[in-house]
């Protein structure tokens, strides 16, 4: 499996143990017998898989969803057969990475994170059909595009409504320029506990011949989810929580409160997104492991009542953003 070329050096040189400890959590899904080199080729990034028995058709198109695979290969006779590309967006392969802005997570690594939530659920099977994803901290809406580009439906939420509006904004002319049938709808959802969340809605499709799919953009606090979201309706979380540093140094907002302010967050919202998910599905979070501990995370998420993944892959995705950041994903089944 050759690699997806990244941008950032520093990530590059992490990309190919990054990449093989995504691509054991799928195998052992996919198929439990298959091994990983990541000796492949000499100053070429890429993973060399083995099979006891020649993959079928559906793990090698669960492959083709791997977040930095480039190119998949056969080795036969000392020579390589290509076999298959990067799995064709739904939407298009554009769409997460054309809106800019400072402190934007990078949308390959964001497809990594959707894939350690979708493998560790049950849910894994389903992957062609239109899974229900929910962002609770969605900002500007990459994971959602990302999401889309799987051909699932696709919900954020967010309290900043400048946020939602530029995404909405994009996503709009986005699906104008490349003349897709859609249909843009507002509502607002009543609060059980009181207060209303505002709701844009996304319906579009490429044309009439294909079943349209949804992206939805709600104002809303994340300690809030399951209120206007319902219970048990998404297959799996991602979300890139705030790394309490913006990209020029300053605190981001609510990091000058008292204590560990994100602890006090999750505390209060980790027990709603586990109520939004169906059973069997699964969470996946991101974040700043210097400012917040992966045990600690991993603690939290045990307290609310998940199934918390460790070991062997699960421990393998720490990797250094920046000065200030060491990013980690911790994981956890309903």
């Amino acid at each position: 499996m050759l690699l997806w070329p990244h941008a950032n050096a520093r990530y590059q040189s992490e990309s190919v143990r990054l990449a093989a400890a995504e691509l054991r959590l799928m195998l052992d899904r996919l198929a439990p017998g298959a091994s990983i080199c990541e000796n492949g080729i000499p100053d070429m990034p890429c993973l060399g898989l083995s099979f006891p028995e020649a993959p079928d058709n559906s793990v090698i198109a669960a492959i083709c969803r791997h977040s930095l695979m480039y190119g998949l290969f056969e080795e036969r006779d000392g020579l390589l057969r290509p076999v298959a590309g990067r799995a064709a967006a739904k939407v298009g392969a554009d769409l997460p990475s054309i809106l800019k802005y400072k402190g934007k997570t990078n949308e390959i690594f964001l497809q990594l994170l959707v894939n350690a939530a979708l493998y560790a659920g049950d849910f894994w099977r389903d992957a062609d059909r239109p899974l229900a994803l929910l962002d609770p901290m969605c900002g500007r809406a990459t994971t959602l595009f990302v999401a889309a580009n799987l051909g699932w439906d696709a919900t954020g939420a967010d309290v900043d409504k400048n946020d939602l509006k530029e995404a909405e904004k994009f996503f709009k002319r986005y699906l104008e320029y490349h003349r897709f049938k859609h249909g843009v709808s507002r509502a607002s959802r009543t609060l059980r506990q009181g207060g209303s969340a505002p709701e844009c809605r996304f319906d579009y499709a490429p044309d009439d011949t294909i079943p349209r799919r949804a992206l939805t953009l709600l104002q809303l606090d994340a300690t809030r989810g399951s209120e206007a979201l319902g219970r048990s309706a998404f297959h799996l979380i991602a979300c890139d929580l705030p790394y309490g540093v913006r990209h020029d140094a300053q605190p981001a907002p609510g990091a000058r409160m008292g204590g560990n302010w994100l602890e006090g967050l999750l505390r209060r919202a980790l027990p709603q997104w586990r109520e939004a998910l169906k059973p069997g599905g699964s969470v996946a979070l991101s974040f700043n492991a210097q400012s917040f501990k992966t045990e600690r995370l991993r603690a939290l998420m045990a307290e609310a009542g998940f199934e918390v993944m460790a070991g062997g892959p699960w421990d393998g995705f720490s990797h250094w953003v920046e000065q200030a950041i060491t990013r980690d994903i911790v994981v956890g089944r309903k």
